[in-house]
């Protein structure tokens, strides 16, 4: 089962699109990594919080990416665009309801290369 991950980015005041700029630039290489599945950026409207949705494949899959360089190159951009360190929730889904709307949809296995 895939694992997903939140990451909360609080941006200085008005920095906010600047660290969208970053992922912008990372993303792209992001997603060729082994084992990811969804790596998607999404700006607070009016403000200055970024929120990254990921999923990744396997747990080391997340460890590799971690150690990775588009993550250090990201920790590079960002460095003095943010408040405070991002925080990263690993989560488990709890799917409710319905079967599709309750849950992180898997992507087909024809985008997921």
């Amino acid at each position: 089962m895939s694992l997903v991950v939140v990451a909360v980015l609080t941006a200085k005041p008005g920095l906010g699109p600047a660290v969208i700029e970053s992922f912008r630039e990372v993303s792209p290489l992001v997603h060729q990594e082994e084992g990811c599945e969804l790596y998607a950026a999404h700006l607070e409207q009016g403000g200055d919080t970024v929120i990254m949705v990921e999923r990744w494949t396997t747990r080391a899959d997340l460890d590799a990416h971690a150690a990775g360089a588009p993550l250090a190159r990201l920790n590079e951009l960002n460095a003095d665009l943010l408040v405070k360190p991002y925080d990263v929730w690993f989560l488990d889904a709890v799917p409710l309801g319905h079967p599709i709307r309750g849950v992180i949809p898997a992507l087909p296995a024809s985008l997921s290369a």
